[in-house]
C-alpha cells in the first residue's frame, strides 16, 4: 500500500469475528501513513517499500534506502510476532532530504476472566504507577483523551538488530525513542495500547504533533472527536 493524501479509519475489537462483536475502538491514520496487512507474505511487501524509498528518497544512498526497508521489515515481524493488531508506518522527508521513519502499532489486552466493567480512571492510574516503577528514567503521566483517561510513558531504549540482515557478523545497536498510551476500554474490563517508536530523536517534537493528532481522533464511534491535551501535557502528572 502507497501512503495516502487523506486519512485512514481504522478500527479495531477485541475479537476477530466482526458478526457477532462491534469494534472496541476507531482511529484515523494522518496522510503519508502505511497501513500493513499482517497476514501479507513479507517479500511483495518488501518489494513495494524499496519501490517507495526509490521514489521519496532520490537523493538517498542505496545503503541508506537497504536499511530503512530491512530494518523496518525486521520491526514490522518482530511486532506481528507480539501479537499487535495493527501496524502502519510513516516516511517523512526531513531538511537535507534525510530519511525519517516511525512505526505505530496498536496491541488489543483484556483479562480472560472478570467483570464486565472496569474503572477506567483506576485502570489508567495504575498502570502511570507501573510505567514509574518499571522506567525510572521515562516521562510518566496521565492524559485526558477524547476516548478518555489514558496512561502516557515516553522513553528511550536500545534494541539490537541482527547484523546478518546487512550481511555483518555483529549486532547492530539502535537507540529507539518510544511513547507509548494505555487507553482503558469503554466496550469492557482491557485496554489498547497504543505504541509510536523512531531512531530519528532530532525531530521528536515533529513526531508528537503527528502522535497527538492520531490519539485525539480515537473514538468508541464514528462520530467527530472533541479537542485532547497533547502527547506531552501529562508528564509526571495526574
Amino acid at each position: 500500500m502507497e501512503p495516502t493524501d487523506a486519512p485512514i479509519r481504522t478500527t479495531l475489537s477485541a475479537t476477530t469475528d466482526s458478526s457477532t462483536e462491534a469494534p472496541d475502538l476507531w482511529f484515523d491514520l494522518p496522510p503519508g501513513f502505511i497501513q500493513f496487512d499482517l497476514d501479507e507474505d513479507p517479500e511483495p511487501r518488501l518489494l513495494r517499500m524499496t519501490d517507495a524509498a526509490d521514489l521519496l528518497f532520490t537523493s538517498a544512498t542505496q545503503e541508506q534506502k537497504f536499511s530503512l526497508v530491512v530494518s523496518g521489515e525486521y520491526l514490522l515481524q518482530t511486532l506481528i510476532a507480539a501479537g499487535a493488531e495493527h501496524v502502519s508506518s510513516c516516511l517523512l522527508r526531513m531538511p537535507g532530504d534525510k530519511l525519517s521513519q516511525g512505526t505505530l502499532c496498536v496491541f488489543i489486552e483484556r483479562p480472560d476472566v472478570g467483570p464486565q466493567s472496569q474503572d477506567r480512571q483506576g485502570a489508567a492510574r495504575r498502570t502511570a504507577v507501573q510505567w514509574r516503577d518499571l522506567y525510572p528514567d521515562a516521562e510518566v503521566g496521565l492524559v485526558m483523551l477524547p476516548y478518555g483517561i489514558a496512561a502516557l510513558c515516553i522513553k528511550d531504549q536500545e534494541l539490537q538488530i541482527p547484523g546478518a540482515l546487512f550481511g555483518l557478523d555483529e549486532p547492530i545497536l539502535a537507540t529507539v525513542r518510544q511513547v507509548q498510551f494505555c487507553v482503558p476500554l469503554q466496550t469492557g474490563p482491557g485496554s489498547a495500547i497504543f505504541m509510536f517508536m523512531t531512531e530519528d530523536t532530532g525531530h521528536w517534537a515533529e513526531y508528537l504533533d503527528v502522535l497527538s493528532g492520531i490519539m485525539k481522533s480515537v473514538s468508541p464511534d464514528e462520530g467527530n472527536p472533541t479537542r485532547a491535551d497533547s502527547p506531552g501535557s501529562g508528564k509526571n502528572g495526574e
